[in-house]
């Protein structure tokens, strides 16, 4: 692979790309830990500081409030000012915010919590504008994968070393652990992170143009999707522990089950969107990966044994999670790319309005209805989601055909 020549003439070897992305996903996965390291510890927290396991479960629940609201200003940012300002702002601000967590005081952790959640989109938000700048079109939605993948790593991490961290160092130690690895990527960011490419004058032209939503159909339609599909995937996951335990299961078994659904993902972002990149059929990877994610969810619910669940679990990740990395890659190629950080903005903002929404109906059907009616009503969800992707792929077949031809 020869090296590629950025606007300046500096020459751009292969390793420095890599590093770069390296670096990226390492950010991408301390977002995650610092969003869920305190989702198996809840029950410690809320007797450490004597406060209710309602208050306790604010230091999660603020991350998709403030992603909801923070989200397009991110994107918006990305747009006119470039990744790499945003990444600084999201990696210092999380840096910052990471040293009050060491303070033993609830409130001051609790504040601590909402200034992370408030850096995450500064840092997920540039998913597929960097992979654009610094990888080439056919190997974008493998990066976008990779990426993916470090989000779940990050997940999966924080589902386990930050209890034995907690463990083995305390509360305050392992908070201080944190905080060094943030100041560390903080670090890194400012030193190795570079925006290869520059918006021309007449890229910069088009930022005055807002975004058009109305019209475009793949754009309009990947974020309806991503209501259902990443609301539906946190309902599910939030409370199968609580149908599991109501079913007679044992606190840790939920929790084997949901480590392999992020393992199947793991390997299903490492397969699928090379598979879509291979076959030049995004759209149809995202329906073949929907239809088995439908079936899959009620069997995992109502799973007999563990090992029956642990297998629903790892084959429903390895089909549902990489649902994201295709998505983004539809979002990418549906806009110009003077928009991209904008229409990835707008992703994660419904992404996470459905997170919220579908965790509550979720909880609401259960007690009023059952467990099942709330799964089924989750399938349904779903199936509307795969009914309406099969009735506008043409449409956004065209759509993203005629922006490739404009590119």
């Amino acid at each position: 692979m020869e090296p590629k020549e950025n606007m300046d003439g500096v020459q751009i070897s292969p390793w420095r790309r890599w590093g770069v992305l390296a670096i990226f996903c390492a950010a991408l996965i301390m977002t995650q830990v610092f969003w869920y390291d305190f989702a198996p510890i809840l029950t410690f927290v809320s007797e450490h500081y004597g406060v209710s396991e309602l208050s306790a479960s604010l230091l999660i629940l603020v991350f998709p409030v403030m992603s909801i609201l923070v989200s397009a200003l991110a994107g918006s940012l990305i747009d006119r000012r470039g990744y790499r300002l945003s990444l600084l702002i999201g990696t210092g601000v999380m840096a910052a915010c990471s040293l009050l967590r060491v303070i033993d005081n609830f409130w001051l952790l609790l504040l601590a919590q909402t200034g992370i959640a408030v850096a995450i989109p500064f840092i997920v938000t540039p998913i597929t504008v960097l992979a654009s700048d610094w990888f080439e079109a056919r190997d974008e939605a493998k990066i976008t994968g990779i990426c993916a993948i470090a989000i779940f790593a990050g997940l999966a991490l924080a589902m386990t070393a930050s209890p034995a961290l907690f463990a083995a160092f305390h509360l305050a130690g392992s908070m201080a652990i944190h905080a060094a690895a943030a100041f560390l990527l903080f670090l890194l960011t400012i030193l190795f992170i570079r925006q290869r490419q520059y918006a021309t004058p007449g890229v910069r032209e088009k930022h005055q143009a807002a975004l058009k939503v109305r019209g475009n159909i793949a754009l309009l339609v990947i974020l309806v999707a991503s209501f259902l599909i990443q609301g539906c995937f946190n309902a599910a996951t939030t409370w199968l522990e609580a149908v599991w335990s109501g079913r007679g299961f044992g606190i840790d078994d939920a929790g084997f089950a949901m480590a392999a659904v992020v393992a199947g993902g793991i390997v299903g972002a490492m397969v699928i969107p090379a598979l879509a990149a291979r076959s030049g059929s995004v759209l149809g990877m995202i329906t073949a990966c929907l239809l088995p994610s439908v079936l899959l969810l009620y069997p995992l619910f109502a799973a007999g044994s563990v090992a029956w669940g642990i297998a629903c679990g790892a084959l429903l990740g390895f089909f549902w999670l990489p649902l994201l990395p295709l998505s983004l890659t539809v979002i990418d190629e549906a806009v110009p790319k003077a928009h991209a950080g904008m229409a990835a903005g707008l992703f994660w903002t419904v992404g996470n309005a459905g997170v919220l929404a579908m965790t509550v109906l979720f909880e609401r059907v259960k007690n009023l209805l059952g467990w099942q009616q709330a799964v089924v009503m989750l399938i349904l969800c779903m199936l509307a989601v795969l009914c309406v992707l099969l009735r506008f792929a043409p449409a956004m077949r065209r759509h993203l055909f005629t922006m490739a031809g404009e590119a």
